[in-house]
Parts: structure tokens; C-alpha cells; sequence
């Protein structure tokens, strides 16, 4: 009896040992897991030791921590995009708008992580960003009026925000965040207001439509007007071409009358000389052949044909004749 109650315990001391066993293989396999972490791409391991931030930092990778001790935060630094909650502004003269849909892509200095996250926390970007976007949206609303802010300087908005949120950022936290896009879209405005602005729009529209209509005009006109006066200019030549042409034309039926007119001159003046010449040769022979002898003799050939002879005194023609030849004779 005894014997088998000696077995029996010795059997269950042997499972409790074994179960212990068990249980402290369990717990330092807990704990050895516990100890070993993962940092994923694009972030770094911050390590809080009994809550406390330590100044240690690391990388992507498989790291060890004091377990039960140390716990350890993930903070992204590689460019991140964060989308803000509905913003409400009040405008100088009164009217609520509201900003939907605000965007800011923002990416975090890992020198200055530390800095940032002693000072406020592992959600540095709600103080040092979100925060800072809104008061910074209300400030502008709050001096410019609806229609500055919905329309003449809407385009300044994200300039200024932007401008005024790197200040801020500089200034509380040690320029420890980049700012590398803000993005802010045009406010929802009450319906009224947004109907009128519609209504300006289409008139807008409208007035753009008939001065691009007018522009078209003009420049048909100009384009008919420089047609006609390239016309005009094309009649111009081809009117001065026809004249030079008559011109000449004239120039050379005058030319060819002279050449005619010298041609018959010249012809004309040669048959003068020609008839002149011939006058003056036959003058000249007459002048050699009528000697006082020639005409003498011919005188009497012509007497001597004829048997009568009439004589009226000295004071006739003949009777002179005949009077001076036979003076001459004697």
C-alpha cells in the first residue's frame, strides 16, 4: 500500500516538474519575443524606458529591447499625407464658410525627432501642423471679407497659410518638419450667396462670349480691309503696268513717225539737191553755151527763115534789135 502510494507521488511530482519546466521554457520564449521588434521601411523605432523617452533612435530592420522595461513607438519620415477635418472660418463681414478636404504633405527631420516628440508628444503634427493650418485659415478669413476670400484672394489663401505655417513651425519646433505641398480648396459658402456668385459667373461668361464675338468681328473687318486694299494695290500696279505699257507704246509710234518723217525729209531734201544740182549744171551749160556769138547766130537763123519783116521806127523792139547788132557789127 505504502509502495503505491510512493509511486503515486513520485508521479506527480514528476508531471509538476515537467508542467514547471513547461512554463519557464513558455516565459522566456515570451519574453525573448517580447524583447525583439520589427521597424518597417520608411519609419524609425523611438524608445520609451519606464515611460520616459530615451534619445535612442532606430532604422528598418529587426531590433532588441529591454522587455517589461522599454517600449517602443513607430514614426514615419518619409513624406506623408494627412487630410484635415472640416474647417469653419468666419469671414470680416460675417458669413460662415467652411473648408473641406484640406491636404498637407509634410515630411519629418529625424534630427529634430527627438526634439519634436519631447516637446509634444508622438502627435507632434497635430500641434506643429493641423493646429497651425486652421488658426492660420481663420486669422485670414477673419480680416478679409467673403468675397475676398471665395473669390479676388482666394489664390493668396494657400500662399499665406503656407508662408505663416513654416513661421510656426520654425519657430516651435525648430524647423523639425518640411512642408512640401498644401493644398486648400474653395470653401462652401451658403447657397444664396453661392447662386449669386453663379449668376456673376454666367453674365461673366456671357460678356466673355460677346467680347470674343466682337474681337472676331474686328478682325474679319480688318481682314475684308486688307483684302480691299490689296486689291486696290493690285489694281494700282496692274493699272500702272497698262499705262507704262501705252506709254510705250506711244513712245514708240512717235519714234517710228520721226524715223518716217526724218526718212521723207532726207528723200525730199535729196531730190531738191538733185534738182537744184541739175538747175545749176544746166545753168551752168547754158551759161557756156549762150555767148553773144550763139545767140547771135540763132537770131539770124531765125530771121533769115522768114521773108517778111515789119519795122514801126527805131523805137520798136525789133528795130532796137537790129539797131544794136549793126552798131556792134560796124
Amino acid at each position: 500500500m505504502s509502495d503505491t502510494i510512493t509511486t503515486i507521488f513520485s508521479g506527480n511530482k514528476l508531471k509538476c516538474a515537467s508542467a514547471l519546466g513547461v512554463l519557464v521554457v513558455a516565459v522566456t520564449v515570451s519574453i525573448v519575443l517580447s524583447s525583439l521588434h520589427k521597424i518597417e521601411e520608411g519609419n524609425v523605432g523611438v524608445y520609451f524606458k519606464y515611460g520616459a523617452l530615451m534619445e535612442t533612435l532606430t532604422y528598418p530592420g529587426v531590433h532588441y529591447m529591454a522587455p517589461f522595461v522599454v517600449d517602443v513607438r513607430e514614426i514615419q519620415i518619409r513624406p506623408q499625407t494627412d487630410t484635415l477635418d472640416p474647417l469653419v472660418s468666419i469671414t470680416k463681414d460675417g458669413i460662415q464658410n467652411t473648408f473641406i478636404d484640406i491636404q498637407v504633405i509634410s515630411r519629418v527631420k529625424v534630427d529634430k525627432l527627438i526634439y519634436m516628440i519631447k516637446k509634444y508628444g508622438t502627435s507632434f503634427r497635430d500641434a506643429l501642423i493641423y493646429d497651425r493650418v486652421k488658426e492660420e485659415l481663420r486669422i485670414f478669413c477673419a480680416n478679409h471679407t467673403i468675397d475676398e476670400v471665395y473669390n479676388t484672394k482666394f489664390l493668396q489663401i494657400v500662399e499665406n497659410v503656407e508662408t505663416n505655417l513654416k513661421e510656426s513651425i520654425e519657430r516651435l519646433g525648430e524647423g523639425g518638419i518640411d512642408i512640401l505641398n498644401l493644398v486648400i480648396p474653395k470653401p462652401e459658402i451658403p447657397s444664396d450667396i453661392a447662386h449669386n456668385y453663379k449668376q456673376v459667373k454666367v453674365q461673366w461668361t456671357e460678356q466673355l462670349v460677346a467680347t470674343q464675338q466682337q474681337k472676331t468681328e474686328q478682325i474679319k473687318k480688318e481682314t475684308e480691309k486688307i483684302r480691299a486694299i490689296a486689291d486696290a494695290e493690285r489694281k494700282k500696279a496692274v493699272l500702272e503696268i497698262t499705262i507704262q505699257e501705252r506709254l510705250l507704246e506711244r513712245e514708240g509710234e512717235k519714234n517710228i513717225s520721226s524715223i518716217q518723217n526724218q526718212i521723207l525729209k532726207e528723200r525730199d531734201e535729196n531730190k531738191a539737191n538733185i534738182a537744184k544740182y541739175k538747175v545749176e549744171k544746166e545753168a551752168e551749160a547754158n551759161s557756156k553755151l549762150f555767148t553773144d556769138a550763139y545767140v547771135k547766130l540763132n537770131l539770124a537763123t531765125s530771121i533769115s527763115s522768114n521773108t517778111k519783116f515789119y519795122f514801126s521806127g527805131e523805137r520798136s523792139e525789133l528795130g532796137a534789135l537790129f539797131d544794136r547788132i549793126f552798131r556792134e557789127s560796124n
